[in-house]
């Protein structure tokens, strides 16, 4: 069996809207047209190969859009049965 490709997503980088979303488009490799919003994350990210998304430092998700952030992966892994969320600090 091919071993899941790992993204590991470093939930320190992620202290502002257009940091994280600079971060997600280099580390998942989204086109030049991703949108840099949620809907565009969810649209990019419901579009990877079977996968293993690693939220490192998850505790660092803070504030309102931290909450989002982790609600667009969570919905992610309820919707896509080939997608594994794993947490580690």
């Amino acid at each position: 069996m091919d071993e899941l490709r790992e993204y590991v997503v470093n939930c320190r980088l992620l202290d502002t809207k257009e940091a994280a979303h600079r971060y997600f488009k280099g580390l998942f490799d989204f086109p030049d047209y991703y949108g840099s919003n949620l809907d565009a994350l969810y649209d990019c990210l419901s579009e990877l190969p079977p996968c293993r998304i690693v939220l490192r430092y998850p505790h660092m998700l803070r504030g309102d859009y931290g909450r989002k952030l982790r609600a667009v992966f969570d919905d992610l892994a309820d919707e896509r049965d080939d997608i594994e969320l794993t947490e580690r600090d």
